[in-house]
Parts: C-alpha cells; structure tokens; sequence
C-alpha cells in the first residue's frame, strides 16, 4: 500500500530528493562526489566490492546522486562505512535522513548495535552523529591515511 502523503516517483515535484539503492550505473557518480568530498577518497574499485557485499543507498534528485549511504552488517553490529553528501546539498538534513535509513536497515537485520569511525577534524559529522544517539568510545590512532600525513579516528556507537 503506497502512503498518501507521498506522491508515486513519476509524480514527485522536480526539486524530489529521493533515496533508493544503489546501482551498478551510479558507481561513477559515487566515486565522483567521494573525490570532491574527502581528502583520501576510496578508490572506484572498493565502491564495486561494497555494492556486492554491502547495503548502499543513494539521494538522487532529477537523475543527479546528491548524497551516498553504505552499511554492512558484521555479526549483530551494523558498520556505518561511508556517507557523504555533495557539497552544494549539505546542512539541509539530507545526512540525517541517510544514516536514518542506514539504522533502520541494520534494526531490520536485528543489530544491536551501530558503529563507525570519523576523522576528528569533521565537526559537521560528529555534530550529527551525537545528536543521532552516537557516543564516543575510543581513538583509532593514525587510522586514516592523508595527503598530510595520518589522522586519528574517532570511534563512534549507538545502541539500536
């Protein structure tokens, strides 16, 4: 049964952000907006690996990703491995309501728990993730490999 206050796809407003599994053609665009988005983008080989092996959802609007979500489930955990949403789309709440969908796919895989990992330097995400229930637990050092140098990682749960 389809809700009603939420038109069929053909009839959403041009300006519709929707989510929807990812797909083998929206790899391109998805490697693309992690290039533009992080400092050590996965490489376009492991987003194919995850599109096997993982649960990936993308915001489209009018055919354009604008926003990715990637959850694996190891045992009774959910992993949040890798959100990002396109830079001229951000603080608008397109992040919340990816990592809502992410949670609500790990409760319905039954985990227990969600986790994930953020560079400490990424105040918006952290901002996010705490007002999403997640809590601090501990410091990965040198986890992440930038131009730099290495970066710590701040280890992140939520109990579902």
């Amino acid at each position: 049964m389809q809700n009603v206050t939420t038109p069929p796809p053909d009839m959403q407003p041009p300006g519709h952000i929707r989510l929807r599994a990812m797909q083998e053609k929206d790899l391109r665009a998805v490697y693309k907006l992690e290039k533009v988005s992080q400092p050590r983008p996965w490489p376009g080989w492991y987003f194919r690996k995850k599109l096997r092996t993982s649960s990936c959802w993308v915001l489209e609007q009018q055919g354009m990703v604008v926003g990715f979500g990637i959850v694996a489930m190891v045992k009774d955990w959910a992993h949040i491995m890798n959100m990002c949403v396109a830079p001229g789309y951000r603080r608008r709440g397109l992040g919340r309501r990816i990592l809502l969908h992410l949670l609500q796919i790990a409760k319905r895989h039954h985990a227990s728990h969600a986790w994930l990992e953020v560079r400490p330097t990424n105040h918006p995400a952290i901002s996010l993730y705490r007002k999403m229930g997640f809590r601090n637990i501990q410091i990965r050092k040198n986890y992440y490999v930038m131009p730099s140098g290495k970066e710590n990682a701040v280890v992140m749960v939520r109990r579902l």
